[in-house]
């Protein structure tokens, strides 16, 4: 038997990015080379499953392993790659997972390592998907044969079995036990493993009512509300045929419930009406900008949306486009803002971050980040939180944000910024002035939202 085209694809998918590249341009590259859509979604679970579950399947494989694991990160990315499918796909068999993994470390130049690989493989084949009453075991019972192998690791609400377990590192799994206690870190860990649905904004003058009846009449529904301007698909499409459906729809736009809710509360500080210019100072891709475009009062304003990065502003630019926002699009640097101090009557900063809010979504992401990101990230965050308060005007309202759940990005930046010493808390009616949305109790991802306004000069 030959090695499966889309295996190998799916390999070269994800040994690419063991090179620190972005996974998603890599793999939208390699499903526009899948033509069937049953390979597409084949290829697309290869490779985000394995990701996701990386931390689980290497210390499967660290229990199964004679001797040391290999360290061999292209080998170890086909055992993962084979133990996903063995362990989480009902459609696999199990020795077809077993002998294209075989085919696949020969064909990768790993010959003299493919016993091991079989080796291996037929292990875990034995252990946990022996036969259940005659049938292929379920996806709970493959779990329940899998868990003993997790003791070794210490209590079950200890950050090690946790780490493990729920394929996440342990250096963040030990942050979020100390910050959020043991059992809101094990569901938090449970969260950004679940399938993450496709949140839709609409955008006013829209209305839910008009995009839910465009939804199903797509084969996109039935649909859920989300808040109070919000649609959540029953199915999820692929990517590319989303982006081809929401072409014609200016008043949608993709984007999470959570930051949904995030980005209506702190534009809630602008309704009571401060007229001036409004800059997103980090505005790709672009979904708050055209959220703050159609806030009623905002419109009618001057809206300027900055981003640094090329790529990034081509995806800015699509949207606001698309969604018919009329907003200024400036190629700036927000550490070198081109605008002179106090030009805003509001500026948002939704700020680059360790996006640890968001892992569902990126499960490449966790495995990139350790604690000097953390660290690294928050200078910036505070230097851009600078920048943008000088370019308040007196009573000018900042809006910070973050997808991170972690306080060096949020509590301690806006601590920074009071002890500037011109910029005060903005309550609202019940007097939150900043909010952290944590999964699963928040709508849809982790977010942190802060209002603050700059005092008015002396004198």
């Amino acid at each position: 038997m030959r090695t499966d085209p889309i295996r190998r694809r799916a390999w070269q998918v994800l040994t690419a990015g063991l090179e620190g590249g972005l996974l998603d341009p890599v793999l939208d590259r390699a499903l526009a080379e899948t033509p069937d859509p049953r390979d597409r979604a084949f290829l697309a679970e290869l490779v985000r499953g394995t990701l996701q579950w990386q931390g689980r399947y290497d210390h499967v494989i660290a229990c199964f392993a004679q001797k040391a694991p290999p360290r061999d990160p292209g080998l170890l990315m086909i055992l993962r790659m084979a133990l996903h499918q063995m362990l989480a796909l009902d459609s696999v068999p199990a020795f077809a997972a077993v002998h294209q993994a075989v085919e696949l470390a020969k064909a990768a130049g790993e010959r003299s390592r493919a016993g091991f690989v079989n080796g291996l493989l037929q292990a875990v084949s034995r252990k946990v998907l022996g036969e259940v009453g005659g049938a292929a075991p379920s996806f709970a019972a493959k779990e329940a044969r899998l868990r003993p192998l997790f003791s070794r690791l210490g209590p079950e609400d200890g950050p090690a079995f946790l780490a493990a377990w729920h394929s996440h590192p342990l250096w963040l799994v030990e942050r979020w036990v100390r910050s959020l206690g043991p059992g809101a870190a094990a569901d938090l860990c449970a969260f950004n493993n679940l399938k993450v649905p496709v949140d839709l904004h609409v955008l006013h003058p829209a209305t839910v009512e008009e995009a839910a009846a465009w939804a199903e009449s797509a084969g996109l529904g039935p649909t859920m509300g989300v808040g109070t301007a919000g649609l959540r698909l029953e199915h999820r499409p692929p990517r590319g045929r989303l982006k081809e459906l929401l072409e014609g729809r200016p008043g949608l736009i993709v984007q999470d419930a959570t930051v949904q809710e995030a980005t209506a509360w702190l534009a809630s500080a602008l309704l009571p009406g401060r007229p001036g210019p409004v800059l997103d100072m980090c505005a790709a891709p672009g979904g708050k900008t055209a959220h703050l475009g159609a806030v009623p009062g905002i419109r009618n304003g001057a809206l300027i949306a900055m981003e640094p990065d090329a790529r990034r502003m081509g995806l800015l630019t699509g949207t606001l486009v698309r969604t018919r926002t009329g907003a200024v699009r400036i190629r700036g640097d927000g550490l070198r803002p081109p605008f002179s101090p106090g030009s805003f009557a509001a500026v948002l900063l939704d700020g680059p971050c360790t996006g640890t809010g968001v892992l569902r979504h990126h499960p490449e992401a966790r495995w990139r980040l350790d604690e000097m990101t953390v660290a690294r990230k928050a200078g910036v965050l505070i230097d851009l939180a600078d920048r943008a308060a000088d370019l308040l005007a007196p009573g000018g309202v900042l809006m910070y944000a973050t997808c991170s759940l972690e306080p060096e990005e949020n509590q301690a930046v806006t601590a920074r910024l009071l002890d500037r010493g011109d910029l005060e808390p903005l309550p609202d009616a019940r007097g939150r002035w900043q909010r952290l949305w944590t999964p699963p109790d928040a709508p849809g991802d982790g977010f942190f939202g802060a209002v603050l306004r700059r005092t008015k000069a002396e004198g």
